[in-house]
């Protein structure tokens, strides 16, 4: 838990970082236009410079979610590995079709139990299912954040499961702190874990740790493995995490509609997750409109700053 005082020392120190980057406020931005599938510029724009790649590492030639969501759909499985890392059994899958071969990961976990206790908080229903990853997306991308990667259902080998692309070029979090990789803008490093922040807590991620982090070549940052997710518990697991928020991502926040989540979510969160969820929203919302009564907006809500710097992990 951050106490009162430790927090006024965050707020008070970004406060000053916010005057010191003249970063004002954005609220209601939507993402660029993604209606040009095959545009790889149209991807470099939603996610910053970062393309999706083959299995050799070139950039594949649509970029799209919707196009990505159909060659994971529709690609031939070459082979299957199990991946050492991840406690739902997570295994590499390589692709193959329309001339293209092309790495994902397969998850098939379903795991469903009574009264555990997980994290220090009980759970009388408890489940680790490869649904939640999906409905995640499906929310990330009403959110217009695009930082989860497209994921689909898909049987593999007569089993279901959530097939999500592979992202190339990319470490976790947990490698970036090990190998000593200290991001060269902390500002942005930190406003993107402010977003991250607020994603967690609405989803109820109960397995938010560095693993689940990715970042990418241009120091961005991606989420992964939200298989614990959601539910029906109506709690914030960590609201003093929840100390800024993205401008946009605040109003995107509001904006959100029961009816919208409900057509994107309903096949993989019960009546029950998506009031859940929403009652999260509203604690999440209130939340935030403290801190901005306390604190004004200027201090409280940022626009991302724009990465420039290439991480050391990346080859020419």
């Amino acid at each position: 838990m951050i106490s009162i005082s430790n927090r006024t020392v965050i707020l008070t120190s970004l406060a000053l970082a916010t005057l010191l980057f003249q970063c004002p406020p954005t609220f209601g931005q939507s993402s660029p236009d993604t209606t040009d599938a095959g545009s790889a510029q149209t991807s470099e724009s939603r996610f910053e410079g970062y393309l999706f790649r083959d299995a050799d590492g070139q950039p594949l030639p649509f970029q799209t979610d919707e196009a990505i969501e159909q060659y994971l759909a529709n690609a031939s499985l070459v082979s299957m590995t199990k991946i050492p890392v991840g406690v739902s059994d997570p295994r590499k899958l390589l692709l193959a079709g329309e001339g293209l071969r092309v790495n994902a990961v397969f998850k098939d976990i379903d795991d469903r139990q009574n009264k555990v206790r997980d994290n220090k908080k009980f759970y009388l229903h408890w489940r680790d299912w490869f649904g939640y990853d999906i409905a995640a997306y499906r929310l990330d991308r009403l959110l217009q954040l695009n930082r989860v990667p497209p994921v689909i259902q898909r049987e593999i080998k007569n089993q279901k499961g959530s097939v999500q692309i592979w992202l190339k070029g990319v470490i976790s979090d947990t490698k970036r702190r090990d190998e000593g990789y200290d991001p060269p803008n902390v500002g942005r490093y930190n406003q993107q874990k402010d977003i991250m922040h607020v994603f967690d807590n609405l989803v109820a991620n109960r397995d938010s740790n560095l693993g689940n982090t990715l970042i990418d070549g241009n120091w961005r940052l991606w989420f992964i493995d939200c298989s614990r997710c959601f539910g029906t518990s109506p709690d914030l697991l960590s609201p003093e995490a929840i100390t800024h928020c993205e401008g946009s991502l605040f109003e995107a926040l509001k904006a959100l509609e029961r009816e919208d989540v409900e057509a994107q979510l309903s096949p993989y969160l019960t009546a029950a997750e998506i009031k859940a969820l929403f009652v999260r929203r509203d604690k999440i919302v209130a939340h935030i409109e403290q801190l901005i009564a306390e604190w004004s907006e200027p201090v409280i809500l940022f626009t991302t700053l724009p990465g420039h710097e290439t991480a050391p992990w990346v080859k020419d």
